[in-house]
């Protein structure tokens, strides 16, 4: 891991030496462990450059060229589709593959993930666009996962797309047959798309208020696919497989088990959590034929191992850090935090579900909190609900599905799966209105969550060791972290302006106080649109500064260092004029600090700069770029002052 993770910030592969020729050196003075450490980081940074993204030389050109690839990820909306194409012929001729996010205005024609496709566009570098503090980039999950290339395919240039032949690919299309039956089990629609998010690995169908409710109880785990659903899998497995265990097939049934545990993963997308729980059952299986000693640390070693010899960038992913921290927490801590002694044995795994949840959600709590900003007071109530009625209900809709595929409808099964997920969501939608059972707009630093993982380690030694040392200096770190929050407070500035880059419209973004104010050269029907879509991108910048939600600026407003009057914004002393049609061109009785040219202006720039008088002219990113190059040229060669938005976003603090 420390290897992959050099390898990811050192842009130079020579860094691998340095290592190699330490543990040489370690080996020749005989220091076998360090030895072994140092070979462990100069494989992982190998690994990691053997995979690391390429960037094809077509995405800096900027011509358009025909490409052909396979899709490796799919997902649909009203407006249309986004694909990730692995590339791997360019203009004809075959090339090193790399990753493609591109994005298709249609659904047809009918493209699934494992096709081929043949299509032609403009491919372009992959880039963040964070024209705000705390912006939420939405490229970065595709860049950490070796994305490097974005592009626009207009549906007519897609040439073919056909199935890509392969088992694994076969395999992977065994995924849309399934939800295919989902979709007609006699089941209501929200136990419809709960089965397919659990059984698929598909939550494209789950509604964002499902979602929040799931994230907000604690239990959102149990829509992504992990190790709970692979146990429960498992034990389907052993039941259904009972008849060759009692005739003496125990082996063969193992074996049916493994070969069945990986074509699940296979057809789910090979997710990180799912693939480690299938290299830990593989490796329990395997040591229990062999008679070996099961170590569940070490098949978690194994299981981290594995995924990143094959995939090094899986370390970046949330998933990876989620499943293997919470393992992981569990091996150290549950049996550690039973209080139940080991003679009482069926009270001790009673206790054990609460140890267990209490476990894992010290080892994830605070990541989730980082991530999404939020931690699940009443997770432990909610969890221990679902612990009972999980098995009986992924189990159900397994024994559902089986049965439809045979042409057999069980509308009496239908009914008790239902009554079961509804059980599930009637405990969350309860918790969740407890007054303080979710914890919202939580804002972790990354040296909050690096003292958190120190206070946990020493706790883990303090358990396990049992020695004051440990616990006192578990109490001195909590209390330096905690005096340090009090202290140290983020201050900012009362006013900040931006225009941020958009290829849709140009908005002048205010925060005055704790006011998020727009003024945009967008319609007033395309308003909404517009503040949702910054709602969305600003949402963590609002949360950090204690600003409740963002507004259209009113007309006529002032007060303050905020003013408008029409399309001219007075903000943080400046004054902005949005020039989006040739009527806004008027001589103004004052002279404006900036006159924005916005889309929709079709006039003489250096005619516009002389009649508005403004200190100088910035050309909108919202600009066509033939139009925002000659109007470039133009203002250079008349010698007004200019800048181009393109290149980046204009910001005042």
């Amino acid at each position: 891991m420390t290897g992959i993770i050099i390898t990811g910030t050192v842009s130079t592969p020579l860094w691998i030496s340095v290592p190699v020729v330490c543990c040489v050196a370690c080996i020749v003075f005989r220091r076998a462990y360090i030895a072994v450490m140092l070979l462990g980081i100069a494989t992982g940074g190998a690994v990691a450059e053997m995979h690391r993204p390429h960037m094809p030389a077509v995405a800096v050109d900027g011509r358009e060229v025909t490409c052909a690839g396979v899709v490796k990820e799919l997902r649909e909306n009203d407006r249309g589709r986004l694909m990730v194409v692995e590339v791997d012929s360019v203009a004809g001729a075959p090339c090193r593959p790399f990753m493609a996010k591109c994005m298709v205005p249609s659904l047809m024609p009918y493209v699934d993930e494992t096709f081929r496709m043949r299509f032609s566009a403009t491919l372009r570098p992959l880039t963040s666009r964070m024209d705000l503090p705390d912006e939420i980039d939405y490229n970065s999950r595709l860049r950490d996962a070796g994305v490097t290339t974005e592009a626009f395919i207009v549906p007519d240039s897609i040439e073919y797309a056909v199935a890509e032949p392969g088992l694994f690919n076969g395999i992977r299309r065994l995924r849309g047959d399934v939800q295919a039956h989902i979709a007609v089990m006699p089941v209501s629609d929200g136990t419809r798309r709960f089965l397919t998010a659990t059984l698929t690995g598909d939550r494209t169908w789950l509604d964002q208020s499902t979602r929040e409710m799931f994230a907000a109880t604690g239990i959102a785990h149990i829509l992504a696919l992990s190790g709970l659903h692979v146990g429960i899998l498992t034990g389907l497995l052993t039941i259904m497989l009972m008849p060759l265990t009692m005739n003496r097939g125990r082996s063969l049934r193992m074996l049916l088990t493994v070969v069945a545990l990986w074509a699940f993963a296979v057809m789910t997308g090979l997710s990180p959590s799912v693939v480690r729980a299938v290299i830990m059952a593989t490796l329990f299986m395997v040591t229990t034929l062999m008679q070996r000693v099961w170590s569940p640390l070490n098949a978690l070693g194994a299981s981290a191992l594995i995924i990143l010899l094959f995939d090094p960038l899986a370390i970046y992913s949330l998933g990876f850090q989620l499943t293997f921290l919470a393992v992981l927490s569990i091996i150290v801590f549950a049996d550690k935090l039973n209080p139940v002694n080991r003679r009482r044995r069926v009270m001790r795994a009673c206790v054990g579900y609460v140890s267990v949840t209490v476990a894992a959600m010290l080892g994830t709590g605070m990541v989730s909190a980082w991530h999404f900003h939020i931690f699940p007071v009443g997770f432990l109530l909610v969890n221990m609900v679902v612990a009972v009625l999980l098995p009986p209900l992924l189990g159900g809709g397994v024994v559902l599905l089986l049965l439809n595929m045979a042409g057999i409808e069980a509308r009496w099964l239908g009914g008790g799966v239902d009554m079961l997920y509804h059980m599930v969501e009637t405990v969350a939608r309860w918790v969740i209105e407890i007054p303080g059972a979710v914890v919202r707009d939580i804002c972790v630093s990354g040296w909050m969550l690096v003292a958190y993982f120190i206070v946990l380690g020493l706790l883990a030694m303090w358990l396990h060791r049992r020695r004051m040392v440990w616990g006192l200096a578990m109490a001195m770190t909590v209390l330096c972290a905690v005096g340090v929050t009090l202290v140290v407070e983020e201050s900012w500035p009362e006013c900040e302006v931006y225009i941020p880059r958009s290829s849709t419209e140009t908005t002048v973004v205010v925060k005055s106080g704790d006011r998020l104010l727009l003024a945009t050269s967008a319609r007033q029907p395309m308003e909404g649109d517009v503040l949702d879509r910054c709602a969305g991108r600003y949402g963590v910048y609002m949360m950090r500064r204690g600003i409740d939600g963002v507004e259209m600026m009113p007309e006529g407003v002032s007060g303050g260092r905020i003013a408008r009057k029409g399309n001219v914004v007075f903000a943080g002393g400046k004054s902005f004029v949005l020039i989006s049609a040739n009527a806004h061109v008027v001589d103004y009785n004052f002279r404006p600090d900036y006159a924005v040219v916005c889309r929709g202006f079709m006039g003489d720039i250096c005619e516009m700069a002389g009649v508005v008088g403004a200190d100088s002219v910035l050309l909108s990113s919202d600009l066509n770029k033939v139009r925002h190059d000659r109007y470039a040229g133009e203002l250079a060669g008349a010698s007004v002052p200019y800048r181009s938005l393109r290149d980046g976003p204009w910001v005042m603090r």
